[in-house]
């Protein structure tokens, strides 16, 4: 046993030294981690009587992390994590009326969806020369749909129909130091999961939230391209008189970041989540957005980017009511370099309204908001900025009558 673990080692050592051979050489090798959460289990449907019994609710999907973390052995890691769906609700059992024979028999509820798994994602590398980067993406599981609530038998009441599962959260951290004078790139992407459908009566699953854990690159005169983004998960959908999902709302504030004296590039991209669609019940609201990047250096080239976009929101398919709103996208970008060009650009968007159908309003648009400003000293020196705001598009109508289109 002894001799095995150090046959173990000896091996652990080489692969060490190949690696580290390999980037002296200038030859990239990366690390890569790919992980994805188990299902949840879907419910046991209830069983037809006088009454119905309740369908069982599905289980939750799986978390996943997943972590490709390096120092000096590999130049580009890529870190993958999905979340595992969550599982789907039992339906509930038919009323079937019995000895008594009142035919009154009630039927049984749906089960609820299971919440979609969470998701978190590192990727970091460490190299002394060469270039240098790393990937992180994590995607929250989606949530469960909601079983359909049992039949009754007679003049019984029908089951409730199940609640969706709510989307799983996702989360992502990334971070290349590159102590040489090569390249940094830095890619960190998070999306959160989709609410789970509900059945009538039920209430469908919120999209799932988005975190930006440290998304930041640094290098000794390289360019470093630094891009974070995170796209919050939207509502889940409502049949009958079941009420809509919420889309989640995110705000960013300088979660990216970088450090060198050439070309220093950050992005930083927010996205709200949609509402979900509905018919009879109450609508679902879109998930707002906020992006702020505020960076001084003294640099060669700086360039700031921030976007914004508002959630859409949900379409209505009733008689009555209004169709859900669009939400507002906010975007600002602030850029002050002592030592040369500058350029700041800022994207507010916000969302389109969702449209009305057999008699149903359409909603109002979210609103748009985009401040760019940039800041440089010295002769020669170039400074541009570059603002962008649309507000979302009202909602249409389709079929109905008396119904309005929104603004």
């Amino acid at each position: 046993m002894t001799r095995r673990n150090h046959r173990v080692t000896t091996i652990s050592r080489l692969i060490i030294l190949l690696c580290s051979v390999l980037l002296m050489a200038g030859i990239a090798v990366a690390a890569t981690d790919n992980v994805s959460g188990t299902s949840g289990t879907n419910g046991t449907a209830g069983v037809s009587g006088d009454p119905g019994t309740n369908g069982d609710p599905g289980t939750n999907g799986g978390n996943a992390t997943a972590n490709a973390t390096t120092v000096n052995t590999d130049a580009s890691n890529t870190a993958t994590a999905t979340g595992g769906g969550g599982g789907a609700g039992g339906n509930g059992g038919a009323g079937v009326d019995g000895v008594d024979l009142d035919n009154d028999a009630d039927g049984g509820n749906g089960g609820d969806g299971g919440d979609g798994g969470i998701a978190d994602a590192t990727a970091d590398t460490t190299v002394s020369s060469g270039s240098g980067s790393a990937t992180a993406t994590a995607t929250g599981g989606f949530g469960g749909t909601g079983g359909f609530g049992g039949n009754a038998d007679g003049a019984g009441i029908p089951g409730i129909g199940g609640n969706g599962g709510a989307g799983g959260s996702a989360t992502v951290s990334s971070t290349v130091v590159n102590n040489g004078s090569g390249a940094s790139t830095v890619n960190a992407t998070a999306t959160g999961g989709t609410g789970g459908v509900a059945r009538s009566g039920g209430t469908a699953g919120d999209g799932g939230t988005t975190t930006l854990g440290t998304v930041t690159g640094s290098s000794n005169g390289g360019t470093v391209s630094v891009t974070g983004s995170a796209n919050s998960g939207q509502g889940g959908a409502a049949a009958g008189t079941g009420n809509a999902g919420s889309g989640a709302s995110v705000s960013l504030d300088n979660q990216v970041d970088g450090s060198t004296s050439g070309t220093l590039n950050l992005r930083q991209y927010a996205s709200g989540g949609n509402s979900g669609t509905v018919q009879d019940g109450n609508n679902g609201t879109a998930g707002s957005a906020f992006s702020q990047l505020l960076k001084s250096v003294s640099n060669v080239v700086m360039n700031l980017y921030t976007r914004a976009f508002g959630g859409d929101g949900g379409y209505r398919v009733s008689a009555t009511g209004t169709a859900a709103d669009g939400a507002d996208g906010t975007a600002v970008a602030n850029a002050t370099n002592d030592a040369g060009s500058t350029y700041a650009n800022a994207d507010g968007r916000g969302g389109n309204a969702g449209y009305g159908n057999g008699g149903a309003n359409g909603g109002s648009g979210g609103v748009g908001t985009a401040t760019a400003v940039t800041h440089t000293t010295g002769d020669g020196q170039q400074s541009y900025a570059d603002g962008d705001a649309r507000g979302g598009t009202g909602g249409d109508i389709y079929a109905g009558t008396g119904s309005s289109a929104g603004a």
